[in-house]
């Protein structure tokens, strides 16, 4: 990362996030994975954390959500109408 222009959501994200709503819309988010913009470090922590956030806001409005870890493009975990899932079973 060139530390003047900051973390680019997206290309440096650790995860993503697809939100499948009730109504037919979908959306793709980023993890944002650093505390600031200049930040010097980047934590998957601090992504996911915020993706919980989201997670609970949307709640029931959500009907399918699923988190993806960008590098290997393996689904890490799967929510439905904001109530974790197992991923054995899907």
């Amino acid at each position: 990362m060139a530390q003047s222009k900051g973390w680019k959501l997206g290309q440096d994200s650790f995860t993503k996030m697809i939100v499948w709503f009730k109504d037919g819309n979908v959306r793709t988010m980023y993890s944002i994975d650093w505390k600031h913009k200049l930040s010097r470090t980047r934590s998957k922590e601090t992504g996911m954390e915020r993706f919980r956030k989201k997670i609970k806001q949307y709640g029931p409005l959500a009907g399918t959500i699923e988190i993806y870890d960008k590098t290997t493009g393996q689904r890490i975990a799967k929510f439905y109408e904001g109530i974790e899932k197992s991923l054995e079973t899907t």
